[in-house]
């Protein structure tokens, strides 16, 4: 397994960029019924972060990557023209479809909001004053130890909108696995360097593919998304761990994940006309779950019509 982590530590100026390691509450928005579903349960979805967006969002980071390589003509030939062909390749197999399932990796994400009474995530779910939207808030650093005590050996941190932040982290890792590859790259051709600076270009390759799911277009920054991303080994014969729904007509494979109940800080509803109402129901359905105790706030945010 690829210790991500560490690759990120080997750039501790990105890593801080994603998480600065203060604690925070994250939030989770969801619909009534599925949040519903997932205090009943005690799980929520780690989707296939493949599936889940439409083919701009998805291919956004390639293209980024690949226009940014042609703008730094001081990098190694050899090994980028093989970073640019890989993320090509990839852009095109989303663009195009493909049936090729020999991927190396499966990367599956959980989004949050780092804003737990956002209006731009509470006009997804409020429909009138009968329909609003809740969110579930989570203690990030209990949650994220839990998830690693769990085996959910994740990466994770704010998405960057910014085209100039985004554009720094990538310089900031090429100029890192550049100079790496080229250090070999000067020294005596032996096997033992080759393989040295195909494990550089894999790195290169792994440490891109996980980064580039904290970038996203600019005209999102107003959700304010937090994600936590687990990577999974891609092996036919070991899917029996994961799960399918269907969205908007898509087969969307998921991880189930179950959370402590004491990751829990708050539930919290979205805007409505009609707020004691939905504030009493709320509160006696976490009565049935065993959530009692926790925090339950109504949304701050007038509703017009």
């Amino acid at each position: 397994m690829i210790d991500y982590d560490g690759l990120l530590k080997k750039i501790p100026r990105v890593k801080k960029i994603l998480d600065d390691g203060s604690n925070s509450t994250l939030y989770h928005y969801t619909k009534p019924e599925k949040l519903l579903g997932i205090l009943e349960t005690g799980t929520v979805r780690f989707s296939n972060a493949l599936y889940l967006n439409d083919k701009e969002e998805v291919t956004y980071s390639y293209k980024l990557i690949i226009s940014l390589i042609d703008e730094m003509p001081n990098l190694n030939q050899e090994l980028f023209s093989r970073i640019k062909e890989h993320f090509h390749r990839k852009y095109k197999n989303i663009v195009n479809g493909s049936d090729n399932l020999s991927n190396r990796h499966e990367y599956y994400t959980i989004s949050f909001s780092t804003e737990g009474d956002n209006l731009t995530l509470w006009n997804n779910y409020t429909k009138g004053q009968n329909y609003t939207g809740y969110n579930i808030g989570f203690c990030k650093k209990d949650l994220i130890a839990d998830m690693e005590k769990q085996g959910f050996h994740s990466v994770y941190g704010n998405i960057i909108y910014k085209r100039e932040m985004q554009e720094t982290v990538l310089k900031l890792i090429f100029e890192k696995w550049n100079k790496q590859f080229e250090k070999i790259d000067s020294s005596k051709k032996t096997q033992k360097n080759i393989e040295k600076m195909q494990t550089i270009m894999f790195e290169l390759i792994d440490i891109l593919s996980v980064v580039s799911l904290f970038f996203k277009n600019p005209h999102f920054k107003d959700e304010k998304e937090y994600r936590i991303i687990f990577i999974s080994h891609f092996n036919l014969n070991a899917h029996k761990s994961t799960k399918i729904f269907e969205k908007n007509g898509l087969f969307v494979p998921y991880i189930e994940y179950k959370f402590l109940k004491r990751t829990v800080s708050s539930i919290n509803i979205g805007p409505t006309l009609e707020e004691n109402i939905f504030y009493t129901s709320t509160c006696r359905m976490l009565l049935n779950f065993g959530y009692e105790k926790k925090t339950v706030n109504r949304s701050k945010i007038p509703l017009r019509y």
